[in-house]
């Protein structure tokens, strides 16, 4: 928050608040959050396996590596979600929209200080990028430029990551493409010698 701050670009709050004002918004908002995250991220690695064989391994391999990288930062540099940060103007969103129970049950499968980078925006641009480069349809290429701005308009809405978040989700997917590229160059290579 500090740095964004100094920035000038600590524009979160004003959103959150802006956000909470719109009640049915911020329930749609914080389904969208809980719901839509696997499910889409699948969505990109089924349609993959059965349209786009010939890129499978470089998607999954992209996805595995941002998982890895995402975990190393988690374990490194533990940090709490905005909303999580007592004095700092925003409301627990997801207590308030799924209750308390819910909310600390959440714990068991994701860490409470895994917010930098978003996971969220992370895979929300690998699925963006698998369906804006080699979908087979416009309205899927469409989906793939709209979802990963969408993912962080709804992080950032819901208190639930800051935009500087979203830019180093940015930064751990282009590492993880990266990784997954030279993995399918060695790959290519072995097979070539053998």
């Amino acid at each position: 928050m500090d740095v964004e701050r100094a920035l000038g670009v600590y524009v979160e709050p004003a959103v959150h608040t802006w956000t909470l004002g719109h009640p049915e918004l911020m329930a749609a908002a914080g389904a969208f959050y809980v719901l839509a995250h696997v499910p889409v991220a699948g969505w990109a690695l089924v349609w993959t396996w059965f349209l786009r064989r010939d890129r499978f391994r470089l998607v999954r391999d992209t996805f595995l590596w941002t998982q890895i990288l995402l975990v190393t930062v988690y374990v490194l540099v533990p940090t709490a979600p905005p909303r999580l940060v007592p004095g700092a103007g925003y409301a627990d969103t997801l207590t308030t929209l799924w209750g308390r129970e819910f909310a600390e049950s959440t714990h068991v499968v994701q860490s409470p200080f895994a917010a930098v980078p978003s996971g969220h925006v992370a895979f929300a641009l690998v699925t963006g990028g698998v369906f804006a480069t080699i979908g087979d349809r416009a309205w899927l290429r469409a989906f793939g430029w709209l979802y990963p701005p969408l993912v962080a308009a709804v992080t950032v809405a819901t208190g639930n990551h800051l935009l500087l978040d979203a830019a180093a989700a940015t930064v751990v997917v282009g590492c993880a493409y990266v990784l997954a590229v030279r993995r399918a160059r060695t790959s290519v290579l072995d097979d070539g010698r053998a």
